[in-house]
């Protein structure tokens, strides 16, 4: 059955991927500016180049059902890479540059950023690409030794269970623990379930003492 994924599970998971991108940012820049200096814009240019790289990588693992499911490509493309790049950053640094009469850095930084960025979404496609081609050629003899009852790669080859395409674990909506199997019989949801021994232990209880109670009376016992 096919689920779409709450509101609840949305929101969240883009909130904390745009607060984990804006801290990475924001730390980022402070280092790159430490090393190269800050006349010229180059800390908003790596990370504009980064993430538009890691943007279509995980566009590809997504799109592929990859590793990442629903709720991590939110959390990744639309909170995480949309906080952690900067748009509105570029285009001032640029004008910047023009208002200081700084033409040529300025005429760099705008070819810079716009070939870099478009190369670096065709480099993460082709590297993503790879990854699953390779992946799926550790995965198919796992699946051919399932299916024929053999013994499984011990090698640390991947197997299905690395695709996640639900992706559950990452922001799990409350409503979802509270769902059971309505042909499911109350015994089969926990078979170490404390609570049905104990309620056999109350029952022999109370059976003992109606036996005394009775034997105290002389009453014959039902």
């Amino acid at each position: 059955m096919v689920q779409t994924l709450s509101a609840r599970r949305r929101i969240v998971a883009v909130v904390y991927g745009g607060f984990c991108g804006t801290v990475l940012r924001y730390l980022l820049s402070l280092v790159i500016q430490a090393w190269l200096g800050k006349g010229w814009p180059s800390d908003i240019l790596l990370i504009n180049i980064t993430g538009a790289f890691l943007l279509a990588l995980i566009t590809t693992f997504a799109d592929a059902t990859f590793l990442v499911g629903p709720t991590r490509r939110l959390f990744i493309n639309v909170g995480f890479l949309g906080a952690y790049t900067t748009f509105s950053s570029f285009a001032l640094g640029d004008i910047l540059l023009v208002a200081g009469h700084e033409w040529l850095p300025a005429f760099l930084y705008l070819i810079l950023s716009l070939l870099g960025g478009m190369g670096a979404v065709v480099v993460g496609d082709l590297v993503g690409q790879r990854i699953i081609r390779l992946a799926q050629r550790s995965v198919v003899p796992v699946m051919v030794a399932q299916a024929t009852g053999q013994g499984l790669p011990t090698d640390g080859t991947m197997s299905p269970e690395h695709v996640d395409v639900d992706d559950d674990l990452l922001v799990p909506d409350v409503e979802e623990k509270h769902l059971v199997d309505e042909t499911v019989s109350p015994e089969h949801v926990d078979v170490d379930d404390d609570l049905l021994v104990l309620d056999v232990e109350q029952k022999h209880a109370s059976r003992l003492a109606h036996l005394r109670r009775s034997d105290q009376r002389g009453k014959p016992i039902s």
